[in-house]
């Protein structure tokens, strides 16, 4: 099944399909050839992106392998927390919650691996003003928003 989930046509006609799958057992990357387990059905065609913009950010392949396997391992966490979590329930005007401390444990070790916000946003499926919100509530002392172009500056 790993080698059909590489053909962008067949993805896109099995995500389409009513009987969708939510999880992909087995996906390689296309560019660094890796293995991961349980993705998202939705990341890999972002993946595939990323893999190819990192393997032109990092011309050392070594370095290329584990920034991107990094990042990837973040997103797959990002979304699987966000799967398990009832991220409407967010109050922003009351103290975060564990659930939402766990959400953003995950967001501060993802922007402290480098990935961008639209990445982000995409794994948890909260637009990005959302993360931003989130984050500023649980992601302390790291400049992190200082990396970022940050959506509402309020």
């Amino acid at each position: 099944m790993g080698k059909r989930w590489n053909k962008p046509d067949y993805r896109v006609e099995l995500l389409e399909a009513e009987n969708a799958p939510e999880l992909i057992k087995f996906w390689r990357s296309p560019v660094f050839r890796e293995k991961f387990y349980n993705v998202p059905a939705f990341l890999p065609p972002r993946l595939a992106e990323m893999a190819t913009e990192v393997a032109t950010e990092f011309p050392d392949p070594h370095t290329g392998l584990r920034v991107y396997y990094e990042r990837v391992q973040c997103l797959i966490l990002l979304a699987g927390v966000a799967r398990r979590t009832d991220l409407a329930s967010f109050r922003l005007d009351e103290p975060p919650a564990n659930s939402e401390r766990d959400l953003g444990r995950a967001l501060s070790h993802a922007f402290h691996q480098g990935c961008s916000l639209a990445d982000i946003a995409l794994a948890t499926r909260l637009p990005p003003v959302r993360v931003v919100a989130i984050g500023k509530r649980t992601i302390r002392g790291t400049k992190w928003l200082s990396r970022i172009a940050d959506p509402d500056p309020a």
